[in-house]
Parts: C-alpha cells; structure tokens; sequence
C-alpha cells in the first residue's frame, strides 16, 4: 500500500513538472513583466519609405468627406 501510493505521488509529480515546463509558450519568453512609466519598450518602428508615405497621403485624402 506505502509503495503504490508512493508511486502515484511521484507519477503525478512528475505529470506536474511536465505541465510545468511547457506551460511557457515560446513567444512570452524573453518578454517585459517590469513596465517603467513613460518609457517604450517595446522593438523599434521601421521607418516608412517616401513611397509609403505617399500612399497613406493619397489614401487618406481619399477619405476626406
């Protein structure tokens, strides 16, 4: 009886720290859990060429009323 509860204390144990370890999904490695007030933290912009610049120009001029 000792042995078999024994036994299925360290098989949910172990079931546990199996959960445990793939809990983590890979994209929220690495992240910020510490936000500081006013500041970004986050990856950069890319900088919009001059001919995505026009674009949004004429794109939104078209949708003046």
């Amino acid at each position: 009886m000792n042995s078999t509860l024994t036994a299925r204390l360290a098989l949910g144990l172990g079931l546990l720290a199996i959960l445990a370890a793939t809990g983590c999904r890979e994209e929220e490695q690495g992240r910020v859990l510490i936000q500081q007030k006013g500041v970004y933290q986050g990856t950069p912009d890319q900088t919009l060429s001059e001919d995505q610049i026009q674009e949004l120009r004429f794109r939104a001029r078209q949708q003046q009323i």
